[in-house]
């Protein structure tokens, strides 16, 4: 299933890959497994900068030892050596010791910028005054990003949002008075019950979580990431409230825009009635067992597309294949057998197609996917067919394609 979705690239170490302006440099480290790491060099205003992942290595006395021993080559050890000595803008080491990673005095001859340490919790005393801890929430700047960059970004995510172009016209607008800000993990970017501050946030990058807090109890009940907007409900729906609060759990780039010019784009372009529903269903489709794990930008995709079939009391409707139907609301029976939420009728992605005649005994509602949109979004989305594939195999479904067989080991 991953490579339907990706594109690889081998890597030599010792030859350095040109990739997109960056050079990047494998090299071969010792643990108890094959491991590389590699060093990731740009060039920006007329200056190398470079980070070196080192990645998972063994202690330097354990390789010397090695060395001594023959099980790993002299050039292997010196090339290591020299990784630890060298200069780099941000070098990010194994410090995890144990038998089988790296210790932190390694570094103590290291010429670079910045030593950061992975693998490990806690950094020994000694150590915590010359070394930083890699940790969630933490944002290493090597380069500082033009931010018009975040120009095209915001057409990319507005028109993927829209599920069509976003037109020039509004992005000059909106960008006449855009701000971009920036947030470390745990600040708080909007307020339950707040009344709105004037501003409507595109998140560029980074990932929040959308929390509310009721009857003492904490809950986090959606999970945001680079491409979704916040804020933009309280202005479609009227209310100027916010129903939750949002928080950053990583450190996050937003780009600010004017309520008021926003609001003036879902007016004059007819896309409130068209957001409101879509905004509706992405909460009805949250509640069903196929997407409730999903983020927030898939579940924003899968809405574009879906429809509700409604179907009133006593009345009838024949599925087929060329649909995927999800029951949601209701009384009804598909011949014989009691309806129940999240039932899956029609075509059945991954799996056998279930037709028939659907009878309703009190009003009762369907969601519908079109067949070949569906499939067509679930080829280019990785999340949505991973969980689907998943779906199935929690559910003892016999249709999904999902595991390999035994793979043999040494």
């Amino acid at each position: 299933m991953i490579r339907e979705y990706f594109e690889f690239v081998e890597v030599k170490p010792g030859e350095t890959l040109k990739y997109f302006g960056v050079e990047i440099e494998p090299h071969i480290t010792v643990h108890s497994i094959p491991t590389i790491g590699g060093t990731f060099t740009v060039n920006h205003k007329g200056q190398e900068k470079r980070t070196c992942i080192i990645g998972d290595n063994t202690g330097m006395s354990a390789i010397k030892d090695m060395t001594k021993t023959g099980v790993i080559s002299s050039e292997t050890y010196d090339n290591i050596c020299r990784i630890y000595s060298d200069r780099f803008d941000l070098l990010v080491a194994d410090g995890g010791a144990g038998a089988i990673h790296g210790s932190p005095a390694d570094a103590l001859t290291s010429d670079s910028d910045r030593v950061v340490f992975v693998h490990v919790e806690h950094l020994a005393h000694q150590f915590t005054t010359t070394f930083s801890l890699a940790s969630s929430g933490k944002r290493y700047i090597v380069v500082e990003g033009d931010e018009t960059i975040y120009t095209s970004l915001m057409n990319q995510y507005l028109s993927t949002w829209l599920g069509e172009p976003f037109s020039d016209r509004w992005a000059r607008t909106i960008l006449a008075e855009e701000e971009v800000r920036k947030y470390n993990r745990g600040d708080v970017i909007m307020v339950r019950e707040e009344k709105s501050r004037g501003y409507v946030y595109l998140i560029l990058t980074g990932y929040c979580d959308v929390v509310v807090y009721d009857n003492d109890e904490f809950q986090t009940i959606a999970s945001l990431q680079a491409g979704e907007i916040i804020g933009e409900m309280a202005i479609v729906t009227g209310t100027l409230k916010c129903n939750a609060s949002v928080v950053a759990s990583s450190p996050v780039t937003v780009m600010v825009f004017p309520e008021d010019s926003f609001n003036e784009f879902f007016v004059k372009e007819g896309y409130r009635d068209k957001l409101i529903k879509r905004w509706n269903m992405r909460s009805a489709l949250r509640r069903l067992p196929p997407f409730h794990e999903l983020i927030s930008t898939v579940l924003e995709k899968i809405s574009a597309i879906a429809d509700e079939v409604l179907i009133p009391a006593g009345k009838t409707f024949d599925v087929d294949d060329g649909s995927w139907y999800l029951f949601y609301e209701g009384s009804a029976k598909l011949g014989d057998k009691e309806l129940s939420k999240g039932d899956e009728l029609g075509y059945r992605p991954f799996s056998s197609v279930t037709a028939g005649t659907v009878t309703a005994e009190s009003e009762s509602r369907l969601i519908k996917f079109p067949k070949e949109e569906f499939s067509h979004l679930l080829s280019g989305t990785p999340q949505l067919n991973y969980m689907l594939r998943k779906h199935r195999v929690e559910s003892n479904d016999p249709g999904v394609d999902w595991f390999l067989g035994e793979v043999a080991t040494y």
